[in-house]
């Protein structure tokens, strides 16, 4: 594994779990719940994929895109 893929899976791993926290927090849900609803979405998919690039940004604002998902049902336009 090279140091770019150990960087990645770092930030991707510190944004779910600033996420996580902040999905327990606001809809006051347990552990699991939170885990299950975050790792299903569309956000979390694009997460995960190194070329949308949405591991170097912030914590916060994958949550804004995440909260925008849920009441849109979709990540619309946001390319790959």
């Amino acid at each position: 594994m090279t140091k770019s893929d150990n960087t990645f899976e770092f930030l991707v791993e510190f944004i779910t779990t600033k996420v996580v926290e902040w999905i327990i927090r606001d809809e006051k849900i347990g552990l699991s719940e939170a885990l299950v609803s975050f790792h299903n979405s569309e956000t979390f998919e694009k997460l995960c994929k190194k070329s949308t690039d949405m591991y170097i940004e912030s914590p916060a604002f994958i949550y804004e895109i995440y909260k925008e998902e849920l009441r849109r049902g979709t990540i619309r336009g946001l390319s790959e």
